[in-house]
């Protein structure tokens, strides 16, 4: 037979019979569970959640899908699946075939590629829908892997959600706190304060003590009065002249007690100096408190619309029959490939004798 003629029927041949071989006796089925999750957050209204990804994300919605397709394809996920299922016993098993079965000796990082390719994330980031398929050669082990996945990634967003939570609530506690330590340390000078000058509010005191003044002078001149009119026509020296005397004196007396008593240095003009500010730092406590419940109720508010979700709209399925490989697709795709790449050599080996030909 020709060479020329040879070569093309061992290159048609050849492809075919092992695309045929391999499809048809070797390759081993493989069963695809699939489900679709979708990441919410606290501010979304019932029509948002209806509409889905019909809205746009936001920045901080973004960075979390992709926090999530990233933790899916980590060595942490792997790891934790491996433990859980026994991965790599189930992939290098030797009822595999070897093209599809994962080495028995591989290491982490070997380990971590192949289940990249038998666990795929897709983010649809015009409907902000995340699939997740897995593949593997048990239809009960693809769900249980689905599943499994969905499962840690709600609990790292959980766990990422309870964090920003944490944050955006504890500055507002912090400051109730201060608030409260703040309204705490002004009750104990007040009770220090009425302690000290037996009096719980001077301002109440000095209108007391004026009143008090305001009526001993009324009784000081009603007195007078009535001294300088019967001074007209009795003697200094009766009895009722000495009595009304003695009831002037007194009320003088009287009225400089109390007016001291306003004026000295530990009376109560100089308590309400001391009280005043007291009463100003009670009131900005109570400001302060309340501004600090306010902010602590904001903050509860805030903090819910921040929380995040992941909710599975489609749940992971158990498969009825395997899908991988599609056997007639695959071998052709095989086939059609093979002689692609013989044509490209062909042409290339033609271009290479036809130079050295004309060099010649």
């Amino acid at each position: 037979m020709n060479p020329i003629a040879l070569r093309v029927v061992v290159a048609a041949l050849v492809p075919v019979l092992l695309a045929v071989c391999y499809f048809g006796l070797f390759a081993s089925d493989r069963y695809v569970s699939e489900s679709s999750v979708v990441l919410r957050s606290g501010s979304q209204s019932p029509s948002s959640m209806i509409l889905g990804g019909l809205l746009p994300m936001g920045n901080s919605d973004t960075q979390d899908v992709l926090v999530v397709t990233d933790f899916i394809g980590s060595m942490e996920m792997a790891q934790h699946l491996d433990q859980k299922f026994d991965l790599r016993a189930h992939y290098s098993d030797k009822n595999i075939d070897f093209v599809s079965r994962l080495k028995s000796n591989a290491n982490d990082e070997e380990y971590l590629d192949y289940l990249r390719s038998i666990l795929r994330v897709k983010f649809e980031e015009t409907s902000s829908i995340i699939s997740i398929t897995t593949k593997a050669f048990s239809k009960e082990l693809a769900r249980d892997i689905n599943q499994e996945v969905i499962s840690r990634s709600e609990l790292l967003i959980n766990r990422l959600s309870d964090r920003i939570v944490e944050d955006t609530l504890q500055y507002a506690q912090d400051e109730v706190a201060g608030a409260v330590a703040n309204a705490r340390d002004i009750s104990a000078r007040l009770s220090g304060f009425a302690s000290e000058n037996n009096s719980i509010n001077p301002g109440t005191d000095a209108s007391s003590i004026a009143g008090l003044i305001a009526a001993l002078e009324g009784k000081l001149a009603e007195t007078r009065a009535l001294y300088t009119e019967k001074s007209a026509y009795m003697r200094e020296s009766s009895a009722e002249m000495r009595a009304l005397t003695n009831r002037m004196n007194g009320l003088e007396t009287e009225l400089r007690r109390e007016r001291s008593r306003l004026s000295d240095d530990q009376g109560v003009g100089t308590a309400i100096e001391k009280y005043k500010p007291l009463l100003v730092e009670e009131e900005l406590g109570r400001q302060r408190y309340s501004a600090a419940l306010q902010s602590l109720e904001s903050a509860r508010v805030e903090s819910q619309t921040k929380k995040r979700y992941l909710s599975t709209f489609v749940q992971p399925n158990l498969p009825s029959s395997s899908t991988e490989p599609d056997r007639l697709i695959d071998a052709v795709s095989a086939i059609l490939l093979s002689f692609l790449l013989y044509a490209i050599f062909a042409l290339f080996r033609a271009a290479i004798k036809e130079h050295i030909d004309f060099a010649i």
